[in-house]
C-alpha cells in the first residue's frame, strides 16, 4: 500500500510559474467577461487577480491560485464562476459515444492499453487552460487517443499490479474527461473484477472539475465508489483534503492521478500513475515530451 507524505518539500511542481499566472488570468478573465457586465466589478476582479499573482506565498501553485480566484470572484459577484453549462455539454457529448468506444476497446488485443489512450487524450478538456473549448474538441480528443502511446514499461508494471491489486483509488479531474475515465474503470472492472475502485472527485465546484453530482450524472457509481475530497481546489492538496480521502489514498494498492491539477499537487508526494496532457511548456519539458502530447507515467 502507498503512504502519502504530508510535507511539500519534494514536490517539484509546487511553484507558481509565470506561464501558470498568465494562463489562469487570461482564461478566467475571458470567462468572467462573457458572464458579467458590471464594468466596475470586472475591473475589481481583474486587479484582484493581478494582486494574487504578484506576490504568491511559498509553495503556491496553479491549483491554489485558482481556488483563490474563485474566492475573489465570490466576494465580488456572489456565487462561484459558473461552468455548469460547459460541464453538461461535454459530459453529454462523451456519453453519446461511450458505448461505441467501450465496445471498440474491448474487442481490441490490448483493452487496458487502448482504454488508457482515451483517458490520456481526454485530459485536453480543460477550461482552466483553454477558454474557448466547444464540442469540436471531442473530435480532437478521439483523434488524439488514436495517436497516444502509453509507455510500454510503465504499462507492463501497471498491468502486473492490476493482476494482484484489491483496491484502486482514481483521482479525477475534469467533466467530459470523466466519461473516458469511466471507460477505463469499466475495462479494469471487467478484466480485474477483484479490484474495488474508489473515485475521488472535488469536494466543491471549481472550473469544469468533476464533483459528486457530475460523477453521478455520467453513471460512474455503477463501477466505483464516489467520494468528494473535501476541498474546492482543482487538485488534490494533501494538507487540506478530508481524512477520508487521505485514508483512501493510504490504503489503496494502486493510485491513478488524472490531470495537471492533481499532478502539480501530488507529484513527489505519493506513489501513483499519472495521466495527463502536456498543456504547459514547463510540464512538457519536465517529462521530455512535446506540448499537447498525452502522458502515462509513474511517480513516487
Amino acid at each position: 500500500m502507498f503512504a502519502c507524505v504530508l510535507t511539500l518539500c519534494y514536490n517539484l511542481f509546487m511553484e507558481l510559474y509565470e506561464e501558470c499566472k498568465s494562463c489562469l488570468f487570461n482564461s478566467q478573465l475571458k470567462k468572467v467577461e462573457r458572464d458579467q457586465s458590471d464594468v466596475e466589478k470586472l475591473a475589481e476582479f481583474k486587479n484582484g487577480v493581478k494582486t494574487l499573482c504578484k506576490n504568491p506565498p511559498e509553495n503556491y501553485c496553479a491549483p491554489l491560485l485558482m481556488r483563490d480566484i474563485n474566492v475573489l470572484y465570490k466576494r465580488i459577484f456572489g456565487g462561484i464562476i459558473d461552468y455548469s453549462r460547459e460541464k453538461k455539454l461535454f459530459n453529454g457529448a462523451l456519453l453519446k459515444i461511450e458505448e461505441k468506444i467501450y465496445s471498440e476497446i474491448m474487442s481490441s488485443d490490448n483493452p487496458v492499453s487502448e482504454a488508457l489512450k482515451f483517458a490520456m487524450a481526454a485530459n485536453y478538456i480543460d477550461f482552466a487552460r483553454i477558454a474557448d473549448l466547444d464540442e469540436k474538441s471531442v473530435d480532437y480528443v478521439i483523434s488524439s487517443a488514436k495517436k497516444a502511446v502509453p509507455d510500454e514499461n510503465i504499462l507492463k508494471k501497471f498491468k502486473t499490479e492490476l493482476s494482484s491489486a484489491k483496491t484502486l483509488c482514481y483521482l479525477h479531474d475534469n467533466c467530459g474527461e470523466i466519461v473516458l475515465d469511466k471507460v477505463l474503470i469499466r475495462v479494469i472492472k471487467k478484466l480485474y473484477p477483484q479490484i474495488c475502485i474508489t473515485s475521488v472527485v472535488r469536494g466543491g465546484a471549481v472550473i469544469n472539475d468533476v464533483t459528486r453530482s457530475d460523477a453521478l450524472e455520467v453513471g460512474l457509481e455503477e463501477y466505483a465508489n464516489i467520494t468528494g475530497n473535501g476541498t474546492d481546489i482543482p487538485g488534490t492538496y494533501l494538507k487540506e483534503v478530508s481524512e477520508e480521502t487521505l485514508s483512501t489514498i493510504n490504503k489503496s494498492d494502486i493510485i491513478i492521478s488524472k490531470g495537471l491539477g492533481n499532478l502539480e499537487t501530488l507529484y513527489g508526494e505519493i506513489s501513483a500513475y499519472f495521466i495527463f496532457t502536456c498543456k504547459c511548456e514547463h510540464i512538457a519539458e519536465r517529462f521530455s515530451s512535446s506540448l499537447w502530447s498525452a502522458v502515462f507515467t509513474f511517480g513516487n
